[in-house]
């Protein structure tokens, strides 16, 4: 274990104006301006043996094509490993909308609402960036702190009838701990923030037709204010997504709601830095774990959704009383069944097409990959996790730091708990794994965290 160092550096993304923006399925319109500015933000650490990089860019997701493009020419342009490498997106909901699984190839079709050299030059920005950070590494110190923080509630609100639905549920499970890491040099000026948090991008809402990173970017903009009080904002901080399957912000609306809650946590974040204690080495060490995750059935549901549609359109067929109620009415109910069972067909298709999953198997393979820095953890989930999965990671015994970093180097949709199965709801209906997947993933992220704690 020799002397810590560290580098940092960010990189404009640049979408250009006019895109079709991602994160609602009910926005109309296209991006009409920039509130704030898009970018990848990288910090490479190393303790003179070892060397990982952490990468936070401002887009829904990175599926594992694209996070695998990116780490591979890390690779081969610096002495960074593709393995330790940390490609996290920030999941806001305010970015233009691009197939986050694959680059476009040179001879793909124009796309409505898409501009695909934007697409095609984007890993290489993201690339750029930690090649960059790499470049710039000086001695360096640590610091990690907890700041209380409140802005993420539970969304999934149980109805009298036994229904979840997509609302604040206040007594629902919720994280209000953020996690916090400064990265200084020996100078103590700082070099780079980490910001760790549950809570989706989605503060602004369909209504918005500006590129924004939400009220991550207001707390990143504010702990870099705080930084450099004299203006000169050298520092770079990043914004990395946790546990946030099912949460939501409690306050929503508007530019003006994202900033107060960015402020308020920017300010708390580096009030919890400046007061925690100075790590000047410690061992970094990164490993990749593979994941094998059974696939949901689909069968009884599918069965049910064709008898369901072949009973509305029974009666619509059947219907003989004119252009009345009605006629709107039958009209409405086979509209409802065609929908849930195009859901449907659309998951069953998505395990078809998808070049993880062994249908044969039914099983979807993806990896996680967890950083140790000392007596900090990150663990990089592959997709949404829920907030219960996320605190019985935080919980370990073996770290005394632990940031749970969701959307990493893939996107596997929601991980919910197994009690969530039983309940239903979005999260469950959209989700790809089986039941007790994301408890799989907890136990397997516990283990490797317990071996890379002996080992260190």
């Amino acid at each position: 274990m020799g002397q810590l160092l560290a580098g940092a550096a960010r990189i404009k993304l640049d979408p250009p104006l006019g895109l079709a923006m991602v994160g609602y399925g009910n926005r109309v319109g296209r991006a009409t301006g920039v509130h704030d500015e898009l970018a990848a933000q990288a910090i490479v650490l190393s303790d003179g043996a070892s060397k990982v990089a952490i990468a936070g860019v401002d887009v829904l997701a990175l599926g594992k094509r694209i996070a695998d493009d990116i780490r591979e020419r890390v690779a081969a342009k610096s002495d960074l490993s593709a393995d330790a490498i940390m490609g996290c997106a920030t999941h806001t909901h305010s970015v233009p909308a691009f197939n986050v699984f694959a680059t476009p190839r040179a001879d793909a079709k124009p796309a409505e609402g898409r501009n695909l050299e934007w697409e095609r030059a984007l890993p290489e920005k993201i690339a750029s960036a930690i090649i960059r950070a790499n470049e710039r590494l000086e001695p360096a110190t640590l610091r990690a702190a907890d700041a209380r923080f409140t802005l993420g509630t539970n969304r999934r609100l149980m109805r009298p009838s036994g229904q979840i639905q997509l609302a604040a549920n206040y007594q629902g499970v919720a994280d209000d701990q953020a996690k916090v890491l400064g990265v200084f040099n020996r100078s103590s000026a700082p070099i780079a923030f980490i910001l760790n948090y549950p809570c989706h991008g989605v503060v602004l809402c369909e209504d918005n037709l500006l590129y924004s990173r939400d009220w991550p970017g207001s707390a990143m903009d504010e702990i870099e204010r705080a930084a450099s009080p004299d203006g000169d904002r050298a520092a770079i901080s990043m914004f990395l997504q946790g546990a946030t399957g099912n949460i939501d912000p409690r306050s929503r609306g508007s530019f003006a709601v994202a900033e107060d809650n960015g402020r308020a946590i920017g300010n708390a974040a580096f009030d919890a830095i400046s007061n925690a204690p100075t790590v000047t080495d410690a061992r970094i060490a990164s490993r990749s774990i593979a994941l094998k995750l059974e696939l949901k059935s689909l069968d009884v549901a599918l069965a049910s959704a064709r008898d369901c549609a072949a009973q509305t359109e029974a009666s619509l067929n059947n219907h003989r009383g004119g252009d009345g109620y009605q006629l709107k009415r039958l009209r409405d109910h086979h509209a409802q069944s065609l929908a849930a069972l195009a859901a449907l067909k659309s998951l069953e298709d998505q395990n078809l097409r998808d070049r993880r999953v062994d249908i044969a198997r039914r099983e979807l393979s993806t990896s996680m990959t967890i950083v140790t820095i000392g007596n900090i953890a990150l663990v990089g989930i592959p997709g949404e996790l829920f907030v219960e999965l996320g605190l019985a990671l935080k919980r370990n015994p073996h770290f005394a730091h632990t940031f749970v970093v969701g959307y990493c180097n893939d996107l596997i949709g929601y991980i919910p708990t197994r009690t969530a199965y039983d309940e239903g709801g979005y999260e469950v209906d959209t989700a790809r794994i089986a039941a007790g997947s994301g408890e799989a993933i907890v136990t397997a992220a516990l283990s490797a965290l317990e071996k890379m704690r002996t080992d260190a």
